[in-house]
């Protein structure tokens, strides 16, 4: 047996097998032997068929299947030995195949491969771009907290309509039976909501379903019809208040902190602000994460010089993936070659911020994001809320995605502050509204760019 390589093009190359008999005729006579030793046939006792009959029933198909090993054995032993790193998987070339199968003879496999490039980047061309801290505004807090006073306030019964009310009514519609509903004030545009403000118990006033509400899903839930039945639900109602409910917003007393935060980290309305604030802009973290790491992968994408066996990468695409035709694959390509460029700057910030990401942060990622969405985030967790933490966590990681969604948005952190750390940014403070302010004003930045189903792959293995 040996191996040939040729070069074709750039990064791009042939690798070729040759087998002589004597290179698997072993390997062929075991597994026929094997076969033998379970063989049943008609007229011959088990383990017992004539090895002739073994070999002309059974022989073609094994000669195939132990040359299709070796073939892959040494093709995949070949790279690794001579550390050949690739793009995607080899593409056989039937064209240059050589032997038979029904013939006990030499063989040869030809496979074409394309050479992935060796990366290096230009750190300093990115070391200009800003990175910025959101601050929380007075506003957004007094409104956070507003919304915490409600959430545990007093329901009241009122006699006249105020704009964060809810109502009880019932609704005539023009054509079919009255019911009755809920509505809550805030459902309504600002000029219908305005419009309602100081009406009485037991006032009657007519609604325009499509045009007096926020949306679909304020509608159905008014009309109690599913979204997609809107179109055959009523247009035009009257409503008759029935009850006005009004919440009277909770004290900002020892109570309401104890209540919220019953581990003891608010006492006051001091402390309570700055909690809200830290909260407040923890959300804006990944809006100002995304909008670094894009500008700076922008920049190094525009700044590097990486050379790609591109025809050996449409050929690919071609031949693995039905979406693409000989045609339509030069239309496409600019943007796929950009995935791929991206995907191996990424690799390699990776590997120089030696960042490597286990089960057990990807679980424990998981775990925190349960924590913050079904237990509030709180501080301590007795024994039960930890075991339902377990198999929350147990159930979400059936499914793939939610392991690999929680693994990228890791590694994307991770990219994030290696790439702060080597290039040691200049922090702007702003408001949100400030930062979208000055970011729309420049160049709009390109999403993270995805590289193809195989070429990720390579990275997370």
């Amino acid at each position: 047996m040996d191996i040939k390589r040729e070069e074709i093009g750039t990064l791009n190359e042939v690798i070729t097998i040759n087998f002589e008999p004597n290179d698997y005729q072993e390997k062929v006579e075991k597994s026929l032997k094997n076969i033998r030793q379970k063989a049943s046939e008609p007229g011959f006792r088990p383990s017992h068929v004539p090895a002739g009959l073994i070999n002309k029933k059974y022989g073609k198909a094994v000669l195939a299947d132990e040359i299709s090993k070796m073939t892959n054995d040494e093709i995949f032993n070949y790279l690794k030995t001579n550390n050949i790193n690739i793009l995607f998987e080899p593409i056989a070339l039937p064209e240059k195949t050589v032997g038979d199968f029904d013939k006990a003879e030499n063989f040869s496999f030809a496979f074409e491969i394309g050479i992935r490039p060796e990366t290096t980047i230009d750190y300093e061309s990115a070391k200009k771009i800003n990175d910025y801290h959101i601050t929380a505004t007075d506003e957004e807090v007094n409104t956070e907290i507003a919304a915490m006073r409600k959430r545990v306030g007093k329901f009241s019964s009122t006699e006249e309509i105020k704009k964060e009310d809810m109502l009880m009514v019932t609704v005539v519609p023009q054509e079919g039976e009255s019911f009755t509903s809920s509505l809550i004030i805030s459902y309504l545009t600002e000029e219908k909501a305005n419009e309602l403000v100081g009406k009485k118990l037991h006032d009657e006033f007519p609604l325009d379903i499509e045009k007096d509400f926020l949306s679909d899903y304020e509608r159905s839930t008014f009309l109690k019809v599913k979204i997609e039945e809107l179109a055959t639900a009523p247009k035009q109602v009257t409503i008759k208040v029935d009850a006005i409910h009004h919440i009277e917003p909770a004290d900002l007393d020892e109570k309401f902190f104890s209540s919220m935060y019953p581990d003891g980290s608010v006492k006051d309305e001091a402390a309570l602000k700055e909690k809200i604030k830290s909260q407040v802009e923890l959300r804006y973290v990944n809006d100002a994460n995304a909008f670094y790491r894009n500008k700076v992968m922008e920049t190094l994408v525009e700044k590097s010089n990486i050379q790609l066996p591109d025809e050996f990468i449409k050929k690919y695409l071609v031949e693995s993936d039905k979406k693409y035709t000989t045609e339509s694959i030069n239309e496409k390509y600019a943007d796929i070659r950009l995935s791929i460029v991206y995907q191996l700057l990424e690799d390699q910030i990776a590997k120089d911020c030696e960042i490597n990401i286990n089960r057990e942060e990807v679980l424990a990622y998981i775990k925190n994001y349960i924590r913050l969405s079904y237990f509030g985030g709180v501080g301590e967790m007795s024994e039960e809320q930890e075991k339902q933490i377990d198999r929350f966590t147990a159930e979400m990681v059936k499914n793939q995605e939610n392991f690999k969604n929680a693994y990228e948005n890791i590694f994307f952190d991770k990219i994030t502050e290696g790439l702060r750390t080597k290039l040691a940014p200049k922090v702007k403070k702003m408001n949100y509204k400030a930062f979208v302010d000055e970011v729309s004003g420049t160049k709009k930045p390109k999403a993270t760019k995805k590289a193809t189903k195989d070429s990720k792959e390579t990275k997370e293995e």
